[in-house]
């Protein structure tokens, strides 16, 4: 896709109407309209640009896309990590889209990590692992447990978390934050040892919410005050320098544009964030002590690479997604702003990354996670929030909530917006 290009240029690229010497405009746009709203992208102009959209947005967007080319002409649709930044509901929608057009006979190849979707929309499934086909079975005959265990070699070892730890004392503060995504201020507070989940459906904010908080939004108002551990004296976070400066991290929805270093090394993606660290006594980096810190780190979040100096796009999404965690546990970062962290990464990774945000929150670390699976969110947090169309609309403790609870919350102010303009 082309980021300075518009919405509806970008979904009818290579089917683009024409008129003469120019292209029908208002054709193109009733027919981007249409696709767009098929996939459930109501929210979003046919003439916006695509870099103005979200990660989660520009892949509904390429949906659309997908979708574009006449039934008559497409036999085959290859889906890679359709549902990676999708919500539940938006999930469900794709997969009615897909099953409408694999019964009218269109072939479908659907890569996935999320193996719920995979065994709800698929027929049958081949797993991989190490570069071999270790299973293929038809998927009425497989649970997600058969899956997990051809692709790791082993059976899922659930992690039970009785979360019995009371959360400490409040580490990080916003107060009356507001932008031009919040129409109404944001106010929150997360506590030392506590995981605090950001739900909604994509659009909601929640990105926006976490990159105002690490200060890379400059027109954003209100305060963000992080608690100093030694005295509780407030610090003023207005700058991601600041926020590095003491300890935020933000691990960004989209790594391979917004976190990693691709033509770099694991070692320098892994130490980046602390290089004064690693200095010898005339300011350079001394190569022994980086590689041996990288080792540690490394070995600590199992990430298979082939060593250190390996180039991080060589990587899988889930080591690479080790990596940026690994680089701000270098920088022992104690709040964490976790953007989709475990998005479009495999099983065994994901069970790791929530191991290792555990063992964040058990040593005192204060977390702020946005996911689109509310699943993980139930499993992982010890409050949700909830925002809606960029509003703050309710608030969950652990026991408190359900799946459907969720839903309704992250649904309620687009749906007030719906009848309202009924009315």
């Amino acid at each position: 896709m082309i980021e300075t290009l518009s919405v509806a240029e970008n979904i009818l690229l290579s089917d683009l109407p024409g008129q003469s010497l120019g292209i029908a405009r208002v054709q193109s746009r009733a027919r981007a309209r249409e696709l767009m709203d098929l996939v459930g992208l109501v929210e979003v102009s046919t003439d916006d640009r695509l870099s103005t959209l979200t990660l989660a947005q520009k892949q509904l967007v390429e949906l659309a896309k997908a979708l574009s080319m006449p039934e008559a002409n497409c036999q085959l649709l290859i889906l890679d990590e359709p549902t990676s930044a999708l919500t539940g509901p938006q999930a469900d929608r794709l997969h009615e889209i897909i099953r409408d057009r694999a019964d009218a006979g269109l072939s479908v190849l659907y890569v996935s990590h999320r193996l719920e979707d995979v065994l709800q929309v698929c027929d049958e499934v081949s797993v991989l692992r190490d570069g071999a086909i270790a299973l293929c079975a038809p998927c009425s005959a497989l649970t997600s447990n058969d899956l997990i265990k051809a692709m790791s070699g082993e059976a899922l070892m659930v992690h039970k978390d009785d979360n019995s730890k009371t959360p400490g004392e409040p580490c990080l503060r916003v107060a009356q934050l507001a932008t031009d995504i919040f129409p109404e201020p944001i106010s929150l507070c997360c506590h030392r040892g506590e995981i605090l989940g950001i739900a909604g459906l994509a659009g909601s904010g929640r990105s926006e919410l976490l990159h105002s908080i690490f200060g890379l939004s400059a027109e954003s108002k209100g305060s963000v005050l992080l608690m100093d551990a030694i005295d509780n004296h407030e610090i003023v976070i207005d700058s991601p320098s600041q926020a590095v400066k003491n300890g935020i991290a933000l691990i960004a929805e989209d790594r391979k544009s917004q976190g990693i270093f691709a033509d770099k090394s694991v070692s320098m993606n892994s130490t980046v964030a602390e290089l004064g660290k690693l200095r010898g006594a005339l300011s350079t980096i001394l190569p022994r002590r980086e590689r041996q810190v990288t080792e540690e780190l490394i070995d600590r979040l199992k990430v298979k690479c082939e060593g250190p100096l390996q180039s991080i796009d060589r990587l899988s999404g889930g080591n690479q997604q080790k990596v940026l965690i690994a680089r701000w546990l270098q920088a022992r970062a104690n709040v964490w702003l976790l953007d989709e962290p475990t998005r479009g990464v495999d099983v065994t990774s994901k069970l790791a990354i929530h191991e290792q945000l555990r063992k964040l929150r058990d040593d005192g670390a204060a977390l702020l996670m946005v996911s689109s699976e509310l699943e993980e969110l139930m499993a992982l947090c010890d409050r949700i929030l909830v925002l809606s169309n960029g509003k703050q609309v309710a608030e969950f403790q652990r026991g408190q909530w359900s799946k459907e609870m969720l839903l309704e919350a992250a649904f309620s102010e687009y749906t007030h917006r719906a009848v309202r303009a009924a009315c």
